[in-house]
This record gives C-alpha cells, sequence and structure tokens, in this order.
C-alpha cells in the first residue's frame, strides 16, 4: 500500500504542479502526517522511517512520566498501571501497525497486520482489575480471572 501511496504522490505533483504539504499513512484522522519526500522514499524501499517515529513519540510521550517509569522499571516495581500508562501512550503515536512499517528492517517479515483491538481488550482487562491485582499478578486466582473476564 504504500508503493501506491508514494506513486500518487508523483503523480498528484506532476499534475498539479504544487508541492505535497501532508500525506495521510492510514484511513485514521491521527494518520495524516507532513509529507517528507525522503522519509516516503526511504519507507517505500522498506528502510523505514526513524525520524518519523521519533517525531511521534516525542509527541506522545511525557518526559516525567518517563523518568518515573525508568525508576520503577530499576527498582522492580513496574506494575499493570504502568504497563497501562505506556499502552496508552502508544496509542497516542497511531496505529501499531503504521508503526511497524516505520521501522527499518520490518519489511523482512513481511506486511505484519496487528489488529489494534486487540489493545483495546488488552485495556479493558486492565481496567476490571483491582488496584491490588494490578500491582500483584499473583493475586489472579481462578475466580478472580472469571470475574474480569465478564467485566
Amino acid at each position: 500500500m504504500e508503493t501506491l501511496a508514494g506513486g500518487a504522490a508523483l503523480s498528484v505533483k506532476k499534475v498539479t504542479g504544487r508541492p505535497i504539504k501532508f500525506a495521510a499513512t492510514g484511513e485514521k484522522l491521527s494518520d495524516i502526517e507532513e509529507f517528507h519526500p525522503d522519509r516516503m522514499t526511504s519507507r517505500i524501499l522498506g528502510m523505514g522511517d526513524m525520524l518519523s517515529v521519533i517525531e511521534k513519540a516525542e509527541e506522545a510521550f511525557d518526559l516525567e512520566e518517563a523518568e518515573k517509569l525508568e525508576k520503577k522499571l530499576k527498582k522492580q516495581e513496574f506494575d499493570l498501571d504502568d504497563y497501562l500508562t505506556q499502552l496508552r501512550q502508544m496509542k497516542k503515536m497511531g496505529s501499531f501497525s503504521s508503526l511497524m512499517k516505520m521501522i527499518p528492517g520490518m519489511n523482512k517479515f513481511g506486511d505484519i497486520k496487528v489488529d489494534d483491538k486487540e489493545f483495546v481488550k488488552i485495556e479493558a482487562i486492565i481496567c476490571s482489575m483491582t488496584k491490588k491485582e494490578k500491582q500483584n499478578t499473583k493475586l489472579l486466582n481462578a475466580s478472580r480471572r472469571q470475574r474480569i473476564a465478564k467485566r
């Protein structure tokens, strides 16, 4: 699909004689981004686009929050609430499939399809847990799992 988008961009530029300012990398409104010809070329050739990934990460992630999470990881205190926070920040960056396409070398694995609805399910599962369950997953016995699954 990326190749068609790149080819269409070249055709539009040629026909209109106008520069391209924005390009859509997916179907959602959040998938519209500033057009960079060099980055589009890199994606088409399967070399990824780390600059765009970095820009999206800078927009989505809060530096203070990242530092707090780093400390928690070092102390081995990272829990499911922290995971949920990370998951929500990743969602701000766009679909997981579009992010995968930007990572160099991922084209070797073919067109990787990631269903973003699965992340919604994970989020719902975590939100159905009590604070203690999120902090200590060893508490999740069979009856607690059934309660979470019913929600």
